[in-house]
């Protein structure tokens, strides 16, 4: 019983939430943790910026060490960003590339896998929303107003 009870065990992390520098429909930010205990674990990080609506694209990942000893590696086994699930992989490298996955208001990253040794991971979310353009507004002024003239020409 106690055996199996160790086994179940697990080494979560939970981050502070993590204000992502940037601005003007673009921010991002750096993040990472440690395991040592060969345990299974699940890290959470939770991120906030202004929280528009935009697409999230970014990585994390971890290699294996050969040069003290035993390899130490980190194999994941399941990756999601606000519910959407991402594709992880595994081998001398371990980790996640993610693309265009659609967030707003406050994100969390949840990361879930099992240490081989002391074995650290590192990665970066990006955050992308859409600013229009000052020609953009520009156009749409112009537009308006051409509308008017119209619109006035015919009451004429």
């Amino acid at each position: 019983m106690a055996a199996a009870a160790g086994g179940a065990m697990a080494n979560d992390y939970t981050s502070p939430v993590i204000a992502m520098a940037g601005g003007a429909g673009s921010w991002s930010t750096a993040f990472g943790t440690t395991h040592s205990d060969g345990l299974a674990f699940t890290d959470t990080f939770t991120f906030s910026y202004d929280g528009s609506p935009g697409s999230a694209q970014g990585f994390f990942a971890n290699f294996v060490n050969f040069t003290a000893g035993p390899p130490t590696m980190l194999n994941f086994s399941w990756a999601d960003l606000n519910g959407t699930s991402l594709p992880v992989f595994n081998g001398f490298s371990s980790g996640s590339v993610f693309f265009a996955v659609p967030v707003s208001g406050l994100i969390t990253l949840t990361i879930k896998g099992t240490d081989i040794g002391t074995a650290s991971y590192g990665g970066t979310l990006d955050i992308k929303s859409a600013v229009p353009e000052p020609a953009t507004y520009g156009m749409l002024l112009g537009g308006l107003a051409l509308m008017g003239l119209v619109a006035r020409r015919r009451r004429s």
